[in-house]
């Protein structure tokens, strides 16, 4: 226990925190100060900074922050920075990202907000105790803001401990849900892409598992002028810049089945397409599925032809149903 001591003093000496909690924000005037006061209202036991990155809101947002800063009894523990102009999201969140003391780095959007007071306390505890997983999310719940959609929830991995084999699932975790350590971070991350969350759990995915708490621990908001909402074809194929990066880490994720996660990932949001870019990501999608699940048992490669078909048909009727082709 005399060892532990000494490590904890150690790090206090060095002002070397424990967690720093990164937020990006951008027009959040109506939903920043809660997502702040989700964040004071924590148990932790142990020592946080809040990162705030402004990404050159034109609204209230900057005055609020202010005003938080100076009279919340917890103030003090946000370091703001505003950028002028504005970087976009991806660069904004690298940014908020180097700005960070913290062992660990724990994200929420700015139009996010926790609802579990044990988060960081679980998360933190959960790395601590587990050598061998570089991130830890949770389940998240959805709500709509500007639709009468019911809520419900985010994951489709509850309380699974994910490997680099399955970190190309859909709906690991929501991105104001993932903490992680800061050491698995690189400087060449890629800046012009769209999908950060999912470079980012791939990244963490070359270091070690990603384990996801069952809990629901935060929102997320939906909005239908939201940026996942109106992202193009051109938009959403710069995400291929992830696989040599990603590859470049760890060269054992198969380069087929990380094509063809962004294939579909190109085929599937990409929400103003022609259709014969739908077909030009479709048949990447088909080839490299197919070529990951490759085996020479006939049934095993009939079934891996037959879902790849069946998912091209599906997201094709999506994108006709949505008036979605140009």
């Amino acid at each position: 226990m005399i060892w532990k001591y000494q490590i904890y003093l150690k790090f206090k000496l060095l002002n070397i925190m424990d967690v720093s909690i990164c937020i990006t924000t951008y027009k959040h005037e109506k939903y920043i100060k809660e997502c702040l006061e989700s964040i004071f209202s924590q148990e932790f036991n142990g020592e946080y900074e809040i990162i705030i990155c402004n990404d050159n809101s034109p609204d209230n947002t900057e005055a609020i922050i202010h005003e938080i800063i100076t009279t919340h009894p917890k103030g003090s523990k946000v370091k703001y920075y505003k950028n002028t102009p504005n970087l976009g999201y991806v660069k904004n969140t690298l940014y908020s990202f180097s700005k960070a003391s913290g062992k660990y780095i724990s994200i929420l959007d700015g139009d996010d907000y926790w609802i579990n007071p044990l988060k960081l306390q679980k998360q933190y505890d959960f790395l601590e105790t587990n050598p061998d997983f570089s991130g830890v999310g949770t389940d998240s719940k959805v709500i709509y803001e500007e639709l009468s959609k019911p809520s419900h929830n985010f994951s489709n991995h509850l309380d699974q401990e994910l490997t680099k084999d399955n970190l190309t699932d859909l709906n690991i975790c929501q991105t104001s849900t993932f903490f992680f350590r800061k050491n698995i971070l690189k400087p060449d991350f890629p800046k012009d892409i769209i999908s950060a969350d999912r470079c980012l759990y791939l990244l963490a995915g070359c270091y070690g598992k990603i384990k996801v708490l069952p809990e629901q621990m935060s929102t997320y908001r939906q909005f239908g002028a939201s940026i996942s909402k109106n992202v193009t074809y051109d938009m959403m194929k710069k995400d291929f810049e992830i696989v040599p990066f990603i590859k470049k880490y760890n060269s054992d994720y198969k380069s087929s089945k990380l094509k063809s996660y962004f294939y579909y990932t190109l085929m599937t949001y990409s929400n103003v397409i022609t259709k014969f870019n739908f077909y030009k990501a479709a048949t990447g999608y088909f080839f490299n599925n197919v070529l990951s699940k490759f085996s020479l048992n006939p049934i095993k490669l009939y079934l891996a032809i037959k879902w790849s078909k069946h998912t091209i048909n599906q997201k094709y009727q999506i994108k006709v149903e949505n008036n979605s082709f140009i």
